[in-house]
């Protein structure tokens, strides 16, 4: 039987700080107001006040157009829904209109949000589920 050679003695110093920066994790907290979770978890009173909140907004915005113009208000309220968790497609696309939507078949059934903006500032916002709609003009 070889005779086992004796242990060696490390070349260097162990080092205790870890090799890679730690993950940076999302902070808990609460979703966004108008994130798809809202929706979804909403009783039927929380999700008609998510769309006259998000009615609201949209109509607010279109109606200071200080420094941009009305196709990019519409583009960039449906960027930042998209940066919260809607996959929102535009589907209908004119000088005076602009329609966004998007749909999740869920185990508890299909659910839509469309977005419906007519120029100067009309606003038309739906949410759809197997049960019902519920919407909010501006």
């Amino acid at each position: 039987m070889p005779a086992r050679s004796p242990k060696r003695t490390p070349s260097r110093a162990p080092t205790r700080s870890p090799k890679r920066e730690p993950k940076l994790r999302a902070t808990k907290g609460e979703s966004p107001r108008f994130a798809p979770s809202a929706f979804l978890k909403g009783s039927p009173e929380q999700v008609q006040r998510l769309c006259d909140e998000l009615a609201t907004l949209a109509a607010e915005r279109f109606s200071d157009l200080t420094g941009t113009n009305w196709r990019s208000v519409g583009a960039t309220l449906a960027q930042q829904l998209r940066a919260i968790g809607h996959d929102l497609v535009g589907i209908d696309e004119s000088e005076e209109h602009q329609e966004w939507q998007v749909t999740w078949h869920h185990p508890r059934g299909t659910f839509s949000l469309a977005l419906s903006f007519q120029a100067p500032y009309a606003v038309l916002v739906t949410w759809k589920t197997d049960d019902g709609a519920y919407s909010a003009r501006r």
